[in-house]
C-alpha cells in the first residue's frame, strides 16, 4: 500500500509543492529550476521532491530545496536526510533545505536531529493532520484539494468534510481524466484515515463524471479478499460446528478431537468450556 501513496505524490507533485511550500513552510521560490535526483546508487531511492531555488534578488542566496512525503514512522529517517543533505551539499556546495510531510495517521514521533560532540543536524518535520482540512478544500488545484483527507477535521463530522472535498473537486473546471485521476487518488489516500469505504460510498452521489468505482482494481482486489474472509470464516464455523458435534457424541477423547480436525488442544478445550456453560 505505501507504493501507492508514492504513486500519488508523484503523479501530484509538480502541481502540489508550490501551494504546501506557501502555505506550510512560508516559502515563495521565485524561480525553480530542475536538477539531477541521481546523488548515489548506495541510496534507498531518489529524492521525493528536489530543485535548486533561484533568487531574482542578487543578495538573496541560491539554495537547494529538498522535500520527502512519508506515510509511517521510520527510525532510520534522521539518517537518511542526512546522508541526502551530506551528498546534496557536496554536489551543489549550496545551503540544503529539507522537509519531511508526515501524511500518517497522528502525529508522528520520528527523530529529526542526529547530535554528536562536533555533529548537529536536524530537518523540519511536518504533520498534514495539524493542518486545517480548509487549507486545501478551497483551492481550485484537484491535486491539493484531495489532501484535505490527510489534514485536521477540526471535529467536523468524516462525512461532513468527505462530502465538501468531493463536492469541491466536482466543481473545479478541468479536464475530465484529471477529475477522474484525483478522485481515484483520493480512495487512496482516505485509506490512510480509515474512510475509504465512506469515500466510496459518495464518489457515485456527488460526482457528475462517470467513474464506475466497481471497476476500480483496488476495489476489486477488495472484494475478492472479503470473499476469501468469508470462505474462511465460514470454514471455521463449519469446523467448530463438527467439533462440538463430537464433543457431543463422546467417543473421541479431547486430543484426538484436535488432531482430526487440525486445531490447538486448547481450541477444544475452550469449545467444551462454553458448550458446558
Amino acid at each position: 500500500m505505501a507504493q501507492e501513496y508514492d504513486k500519488v505524490w508523484k503523479e501530484n507533485i509538480e502541481e502540489i509543492i508550490l501551494p504546501l511550500a506557501k502555505k506550510m513552510l512560508n516559502i515563495f521560490p521565485e524561480m525553480m529550476e530542475q536538477i539531477s535526483t541521481d546523488l548515489q546508487r548506495t541510496l534507498e531511492r531518489k529524492p521525493d521532491f528536489l530543485r535548486k531555488v533561484k533568487s531574482a534578488d542578487a543578495a538573496t542566496s541560491d539554495y537547494i530545496l529538498h522535500i520527502e512525503f512519508q506515510s509511517n514512522d521510520n527510525e532510520e529517517m534522521a539518517y537518511r536526510m542526512l546522508e541526502y543533505h551530506a551528498l546534496l551539499l557536496r554536489k551543489f556546495r549550496l545551503e540544503v533545505k529539507q522537509y519531511v510531510f508526515y501524511i500518517g495517521s497522528g502525529i508522528s514521533k520520528m527523530e529529526k536531529t542526529i547530535s554528536f560532540e562536533k555533529l548537529d543536524y536536524s530537518f523540519e518535520l511536518l504533520n498534514l493532520q495539524t493542518f486545517s482540512y480548509k487549507y486545501f478544500i478551497e483551492s481550485g488545484t484537484p491535486e491539493e484539494v484531495i489532501l484535505g483527507i490527510l489534514a485536521d477535521f477540526e471535529g467536523q463530522n468524516p462525512l461532513v468534510v468527505a462530502t465538501e472535498l468531493l463536492t469541491q473537486l466536482n466543481s473545479i473546471q478541468v479536464e475530465t481524466l484529471r477529475i477522474e485521476k484525483c478522485v481515484k487518488q483520493l480512495e487512496i489516500l482516505s485509506n490512510l484515515r480509515n474512510l475509504q469505504s465512506l469515500i466510496i460510498e459518495l464518489i457515485p452521489k456527488i460526482m457528475a463524471l462517470e467513474y464506475d468505482i466497481k471497476k476500480d482494481l483496488r476495489y476489486i482486489e477488495g472484494i475478492e479478499q472479503g470473499i476469501e474472509q468469508g470462505i474462511e470464516q465460514g470454514r471455521e464455523q463449519e469446523r467448530r460446528l463438527n467439533i462440538e458435534k463430537a464433543l457431543r457424541a463422546k467417543l473421541l477423547t479431547i486430543a484426538q478431537i484436535a488432531d482430526i480436525f487440525g486445531v490447538p488442544l486448547d481450541d477444544v478445550v475452550d469449545i467444551q468450556d462454553k458448550m458446558d456453560k
